[in-house]
């Protein structure tokens, strides 16, 4: 978790709201990761593809644990903020977006936020619910790899790695 704006580098202080961004940059390898105070979220530059975003509150004391409602939120904003934009058309960047889609759908249905609908499916797309915003996602059916689920673990540990 980032203790300064990626943008200023202005310290993080209790009951800031700060957005992260999850975006790829064609010159970089792998997922990159901003953490903007809420302010700073509109003039943000980067030359990459907005894949996702979601909000936090900073906590005054740095040894306290996040509240795990806290992190599902911010799993489930994840997730459908994934869903705003078109996939990217290049194979690459849809893959990652693609499996980001996938890991949160099945950590979400394991918190119960979202449901199944129908057969489980093993290859295409799996259709979840979203019964509390009473919509629908198509979900791709991926396989993950070691190396995109370490990119993507140690890109968006928060969530992650504490759900």
């Amino acid at each position: 978790m980032a203790v300064k704006s990626s943008a200023s580098e202005a310290k993080f202080e209790d009951g800031d709201i700060v957005t992260c961004l999850i975006y790829k940059d064609p010159e970089v390898e792998g997922l990159c990761r901003a953490d903007l105070l809420n302010s700073e979220v509109e003039g943000f530059e980067h030359s990459g593809i907005l894949l996702g975003r979601w909000q936090r509150i900073i906590k005054s004391d740095a040894n306290e644990a996040e509240d795990p409602r806290e992190l599902i939120t911010a799993a489930d904003d994840f997730f459908c903020s994934l869903f705003e934009q078109d996939d990217p058309v290049e194979d690459e960047e849809n893959k990652e977006r693609s499996a980001l889609k996938h890991l949160l759908a099945l950590l979400l249905e394991r918190k119960r936020i979202l449901k199944p609908k129908g057969a489980r499916a093993t290859t295409g797309s799996q259709t979840y619910v979203h019964p509390k915003l009473q919509r629908e996602f198509e979900v791709p059916v991926i396989l993950i790899d070691a190396q995109m689920m370490q990119t993507i673990t140690e890109t968006m540990g928060d969530i992650f790695l504490q759900l």
